[in-house]
């Protein structure tokens, strides 16, 4: 299984197999191989080298959110990875959507706020970590489903844009 972190400016890759009963898990070339893995509703307990590491997480659908020690990442697999890269070579992202279970904690743009790529549009709070919404691409923001305080789930709509025109 091949899954690779989803970001814009940076891509690890990250392996896991199992290899003679143990799960090993490879990060950029980097191989560490897993002593213990426990798994419960919300926590992955790994001990690599005798150390115990504990991480929160959640998932939705094939996408696996994970955060330790207050830094969060998304992992996706390999192939949906790529056919996001093509999207967003040409593409527009009318919709985006919460990542996973979390508390709005604001809303930075309003309705009508013509916005650029990049911009942090929403504030949200999952795992004790925050998480900013930006724009995909410059856009005009048509419709805010959020609002400051309410809690989100795993793939809800947050912010609908529509793309600019061109002149």
């Amino acid at each position: 299984m091949e899954l690779r972190y989803h970001a814009a400016d940076r891509e690890p890759q990250l392996h896991v197999s199992e290899r003679d009963g143990s799960l090993v898990v490879t990060v950029n070339g980097r191989e560490l191989v897993m002593d213990e893995v426990s798994i419960d509703e919300r926590h992955v307990t790994l001990v690599i080298d005798g150390r115990r590491h504990r991480l929160l997480y959640a998932s939705r659908g094939a996408h696996l959110m994970v955060s330790v020690a207050g830094h969060g990442w998304e992992f996706v697999p390999a192939e949906e990875a790529e056919d996001e890269e093509v999207e967003a070579a040409g593409g527009f992202t009318p919709e985006l959507n919460s990542p996973m279970p979390g508390k709005v904690l604001d809303v930075l743009v309003a309705e009508g706020d013509v916005v650029e790529a990049g911009q942090a549009l929403l504030l949200l709070e999952a795992m004790k970590m925050e998480t900013t919404l930006k724009a995909p691409a410059p856009a005009r923001v048509a419709e805010i489903k959020a609002t400051t305080g309410t809690m989100v789930g795993p793939g809800d709509t947050l912010v609908r844009l529509e793309p600019l025109e061109s002149d």
